[in-house]
């Protein structure tokens, strides 16, 4: 599944190719990929692309959203005279004609432009939502891990408040939007906080130094056009490079970058989890 820095990618490259279109036309090959009035969206300009968490964004004209979940293998694919843009799980979609038997919903923009979303486990969703829906959706989720909202302030007191283990409350999205597994195993061996201590356990100097750097290994993400294990290919169909930078994450049995220990690998809440015993404590 793609995380915040992987989504942002998307985001960042699909904006200014959809920005100032019209959708003119809507085909809904599957009804349960479009939740909402598609015949409602015909007609209306999208204004802004953006992102919350692992949701991206579109505002129309209308002041409606499509909110669009990738899931696991969920695609957007962009397509006019000139190019093809794609973001998601990687498969022949990208070279092979469009719709496919993965298409789900067409949106048929100006200047001969289509977007497809393709989605081959059909987890993925999008929603046709008016403010006041996409408010109460983005509702469910916390601050993204990189808003400034996120204060040690903030952090310090949600970790209080409960005992679950520190690496499960990191990628509660109701607490922090964001912090997904790759991320998490990082920022959690940066700061050399052992994934499975007590949240409520963490001092706040720990807290301060595991909010560093949680913000600073998603930051690495962005920069870097996120990570490329898996299923996840960036806009452009080239791979993001994080995966090269990772520090723990699928790194079992080899060297801790901090200490030099060997990472181990175990589960917690039920999530492949690396860690290095010699200086996660």
């Amino acid at each position: 599944m793609p995380e915040l820095p992987e989504v942002e990618t998307i985001c960042k490259r699909l904006a200014p190719v959809l920005i100032g279109k019209t959708i003119q036309n809507i085909e809904v090959l599957r009804e349960k990929s479009l939740q909402g009035l598609s015949t409602s969206i015909i007609g209306k300009k999208i204004v802004e692309v953006s992102r919350k968490a692992k949701l991206l964004d579109i505002k129309l004209s209308d002041s409606s959203h499509l909110l669009i979940h990738l899931k696991m293998t969920g695609q957007l694919i962009y397509q006019d005279q000139l190019q093809r843009l794609g973001g998601g799980h990687p498969t022949a979609d990208w070279v092979d004609s469009l719709p496919s038997k993965h298409t789900r919903v067409i949106f048929r923009l100006s200047n001969h432009s289509t977007l497809f979303f393709n989605d081959m486990r059909v987890f993925g969703w999008i929603k046709h939502l008016s403010e006041e829906g996409a408010s109460v959706e983005f509702s469910r989720y916390g601050p993204d891990i990189i808003d400034p909202a996120v204060t040690l302030e903030y952090i310090f007191s949600r970790f209080s408040k409960t005992s679950r283990p520190i690496k499960v409350v990191i990628m509660d999205s109701s607490i922090i939007a964001g912090v997904g597994n790759i991320y998490a195993n990082d920022a959690l061996n940066l700061a050399k906080i052992h994934p499975n201590k007590p949240a409520n356990s963490l001092t706040q100097n720990e807290t301060k130094e595991l909010l560093d750097a949680m913000i600073e290994v998603i930051n690495l993400g962005i920069k870097h056009g996120g990570a490329t294990i898996g299923n996840f290919r960036n806009i452009d169909g080239f791979s993001g490079n994080y995966q090269t930078k990772v520090l723990v994450y699928q790194r079992e049995n080899l060297a801790c970058f901090n200490c030099a220990g060997i990472i181990k690998k175990t589960k917690i809440g039920g999530r492949g989890t690396f860690y290095c015993p010699n200086c996660q404590v």
